[in-house]
């Protein structure tokens, strides 16, 4: 009887379900069915957005030919000079060289990993129930160094009063 009163407590208690216990399980599931686990992992955190989207747009030059006749003004410089026959007529067009601006717009999305961010939020939990802990500890310590800091004022005051009544005493 006493086996069974010392042996059952023991029993019970070696029977917890822990965090590594949890995680064989896990990977035991993973090794037979990884297409469950997958699928539940899936559903349980998807890929999120992490950010907004940016969106970048870069004006750049391009250099660009142009056809003109075959005046110009002095002021361009002249890059070809092309001479086409129609007809019997020749017409002659220069390509001036011109700079046009162009738009590029590049945009680029963030995706995170929902996993990551579900340990990052309760790592945040974590850190928070610890700040308030010892804001907690802290608070009680401030109050306690007040009460201590009143308590040998009221020492130093009785230590002075006493000193003076003594050398009262001896030089009366």
């Amino acid at each position: 009887m006493k086996l069974i009163k010392y042996l059952l407590p023991i029993v019970l208690l070696s029977s917890c379900y822990t965090a590594q216990k949890a995680t064989q399980q896990v990977n035991k599931a993973d090794a037979k069915y990884p297409e469950i686990v997958a699928k539940l992992a899936r559903d349980k955190y998807p890929c999120t957005d992490l950010l907004k989207p940016d969106t970048a747009t870069i004006y750049r030059d391009s250099l660009v030919f142009i056809d003109c006749p075959e005046v110009v003004p002095n002021d361009y410089t002249i890059g070809k000079t092309d001479t086409i026959r129609i007809n019997g007529v020749i017409y002659r067009t220069v390509k001036i060289p011109v700079n046009m601006p162009v738009k590029t717009v590049y945009v680029t999305k963030w995706y995170e990993d929902s996993a990551k961010l579900k340990l990052s939020a309760i790592d945040l939990q974590t850190q928070i129930k610890q700040v308030q802990k010892l804001q907690g500890e802290n608070d009680t310590l401030a109050g306690k160094l007040k009460t201590r800091t009143k308590l040998m004022w009221l020492f130093v005051i009785i230590a002075l009063g006493l000193t003076v009544w003594t050398f009262r005493k001896l030089f009366i």
